[in-house]
């Protein structure tokens, strides 16, 4: 396996009904920035997000279309201030919990994404 510099080892690729509005989302209300995409016959099929070290990539597969997008767990993306984020984020995402101090040493913001998939803004206490 070929190292890629500046790669993250690990980067979830969500499968999105529409990326051209997850970029816009992630970009717009979470502060991701868009270094990457794919369009096939003009329409936007893969994205690549980063904030920090946190990298996503977003695709949409006309192969198999997309009832509504399901993951089992939770992403965890780190920042500098759980509570600064809260408050910005509070009228324009579906809170899940907190923010708030977790008993393993965590302070967290969970909520979901425009699509469902629940994120947590954390930071360690």
């Amino acid at each position: 396996m070929t190292d890629i510099p500046d790669r993250s080892p690990l980067i979830p690729s969500l499968k999105v009904p529409d990326v051209e509005t997850a970029v816009a989302f992630y970009a717009g209300i979470l502060g991701f920035e868009p270094t990457g995409r794919w369009e096939a016959a003009g329409e936007l099929v893969w994205a690549e997000m980063t904030r920090g070290k946190a990298r996503l990539w977003f695709f949409r597969d006309a192969q198999d279309p997309l009832d509504k997008p399901a993951l089992t767990g939770f992403l965890y993306i780190f920042v500098d201030d759980v509570d600064a984020e809260a408050a910005r984020l509070k009228d324009k995402v579906k809170t899940v919990w907190g923010p708030e101090d977790m008993e393993y040493g965590l302070r967290e913001f969970g909520f979901e994404d425009l699509n469902g998939y629940r994120l947590v803004f954390a930071k360690d206490i």
